[in-house]
Formats: C-alpha cells, structure tokens, sequence
C-alpha cells in the first residue's frame, strides 16, 4: 500500500527527542490535509508521536515497522 505524502523525514539513527522535533519541524512547513512521511529507527519515537498528534489533533494514517525502521504517515 503506498501512501502519498509531502514532506518526508529522515529521523532514522535519531534517539529521543530528536525524532519527534523533526516531526513538529515537517508539520509546520504542511498546510492543513498534508501529509508528513517520517521515518526513525528509536522505537520509543512511536509513544511520542501517539501523545504529540492526539495533542495537537494531527492524525495518523499509518504506521509500519519494517526491519526496525518505524514508518509515520502523519496528516495535519
């Protein structure tokens, strides 16, 4: 399933917070029904992108783990 996005993130080698601020950097650069592709490979990055979207009312289309790289389709 291939999700289109705007912006993409490259968080991957990244431990927290560092995943989640370049995720609120790619946010504010989308207008509203964007989408911000982020990537990381901290396995704690997925707690505190949950808490950071429910916050701000982003929504998560989608997240994927794949080999250890945790995958964040993320709408604002």
């Amino acid at each position: 399933m291939t999700i289109d996005y705007d912006i993409f993130s490259d968080a991957k080698g990244l431990n927290c917070p560092q995943p989640l601020l370049l995720a609120k950097q790619g946010i504010k650069q989308l207008d509203n029904d964007q989408v911000l592709y982020l990537e990381a490979t901290d396995p704690h990055t997925d707690l505190d992108i949950e808490v950071w979207c429910a916050r701000f009312n982003h929504k998560i289309i989608r997240t994927s783990d794949n080999k250890g790289i945790f995958q964040f389709w993320i709408r604002k």
